[in-house]
């Protein structure tokens, strides 16, 4: 399988459990990490996520990591900036942090 078949699409941000009643196709999944507005840590945590065993399970085997962490730096490079600055926002601002608030994405092969 090669990269140019894999995609990842911001989904959105909010509350974990309203994200995982999305209707996924079979050859997508969801991945998501604590909002930031530091790209690098953004990315990392995506990328936490695709080695959890969670989602090793739902993924083929010929998928390379390096080939997903492609996907997810793109898709994490072209969100826009008034984004990010909304996330670091919250990071800052909320009064009492919900784990339960994240960033969503699919990716898909």
């Amino acid at each position: 399988m090669s990269a140019s078949n894999i995609e990842c699409r911001y989904l959105g941000w909010g509350n974990l459990q309203e994200f995982r009643q999305t209707s996924l196709a079979d050859n997508e999944a969801l991945i998501y990490t604590t909002p930031t507005g530091d790209v690098p840590v953004l990315i990392r945590g995506f990328l936490n996520y695709i080695r959890s065993n969670e989602l090793k399970a739902k993924l083929p085997t010929q998928l390379s990591e390096n080939d997903l962490v492609g996907a997810i730096v793109a898709m994490v490079r072209n969100l826009p900036e008034s984004l990010l600055t909304e996330f670091e926002e919250w990071l800052h601002n909320a009064q009492k942090k919900s784990t339960a608030t994240v960033v969503c994405a699919v990716i898909s092969w």
